[in-house]
Parts: C-alpha cells; sequence; structure tokens
C-alpha cells in the first residue's frame, strides 16, 4: 500500500532532525545509473542529485517567501533529474529524457560529509529502469510474490507475510 502523505510528512520530519543532528546541510538522491563502459568496476560510481537542507516557506503570508530549514516529504521521496546523460540520453526526445528517482526504503539512509544520502531507484517517465539498483528491486519484490505463493500452495508457512533474500560474503565462500 503506498505511504499516506501524513506519514510521508512524520517520515520527513524525523530524517531530517536526524541528518541535522549528524551534521547535514544538504541532501542528495543516491542512484546507480547504467554507464555501460565507463570503467567503473560493478557500476561503483554511484550519481547524485544534490539539493539543500532549505525550502521557501509557503505558509508565509508575505510577498517575498522566507526561506527555513527542512526536508520537504516530496522530495525525500521522490526526485527528477535529467536523464539526457544517461544511457540512451542522447536518443530520447527531449520531452522524454527526464528521468525520475524514488527512495529505495529497503536501504538505509546515511550522512556522508555533511550530505544525507538518500539510496535510489532510477526509471524513465515510462518506469524503464536506466540503474542497476532497480533490476534487483524488481526480483526482489518477484521473489517475495511467487515464494509467498509457493507457501500457500505446499501448504507450508502459509501465514507468512514476506519473504526476504540475504546476499552478502557469506554467499560466496
Amino acid at each position: 500500500t503506498p505511504t499516506s502523505e501524513d506519514d510521508m510528512k512524520a517520515i520527513a520530519e524525523a530524517i531530517f532532525r536526524w541528518a541535522r543532528e549528524q551534521g547535514a546541510v544538504a541532501f542528495a538522491h543516491w542512484f546507480f545509473p547504467m554507464r555501460g563502459g565507463s570503467g567503473a568496476y560493478g557500476s561503483m560510481a554511484g550519481a547524485c542529485k544534490m539539493d539543500t537542507l532549505i525550502d521557501l516557506d509557503w505558509s508565509s503570508s508575505e510577498a517575498t517567501k522566507p526561506f527555513k530549514a527542512t526536508l520537504p516529504y516530496e522530495r525525500l521521496f521522490f526526485g527528477e533529474t535529467d536523464g539526457s546523460s544517461f544511457p540512451n540520453g542522447g536518443l530520447r526526445a527531449t520531452h522524454t529524457a527526464a528521468a525520475f528517482t524514488t527512495w529505495d526504503r529497503s536501504s538505509p539512509c546515511f550522512v556522508l560529509d555533511k550530505v544525507l544520502r538518500i539510496p535510489c531507484a532510477f526509471i524513465t517517465h515510462l518506469g524503464a529502469c536506466i540503474d542497476d539498483k532497480t533490476p534487483l528491486l524488481r526480483s526482489n519484490d518477484a521473489l517475495n510474490t511467487q515464494g509467498l505463493r509457493l507457501l500457500k500452495n505446499i501448504k507450508n508457512g502459509a501465514d507468512a507475510k514476506a519473504i526476504h533474500s540475504f546476499l552478502g560474503w557469506e554467499q560466496e565462500f
């Protein structure tokens, strides 16, 4: 189920307070665009869409709105970036070059160099993935859906609510 607007506001406020306590002065949607041949091993070179932890105080009645320190909930959960410099950017028409980030809540936010980093998936306006993370997230969703279906059909763990996959170094040794 989608997160309600009230919950999004509460989450953004809590993350904002935590990030400020850690010394953050800005935030960034952190994602891993497909770069095909960039030389970065395993797409280690992530990209960040930077923003500040300030915004106009739209509730003010003044004609020239004052600034206030904040993390607008809309910009925590979703972001927009120019996708034209990423894969196939030059091949897409200008009006379809937009790309969007969405917070991957399965990965924790963190503060590095006074910047709150928000791990994100990166997709086109049609939902096509142009990053290395989205296929993994979609695979996890499919594994959860079909795994729960399997458990129900074999009547073993039919009351399970979710299936979580874990991958780490221990898988290699």
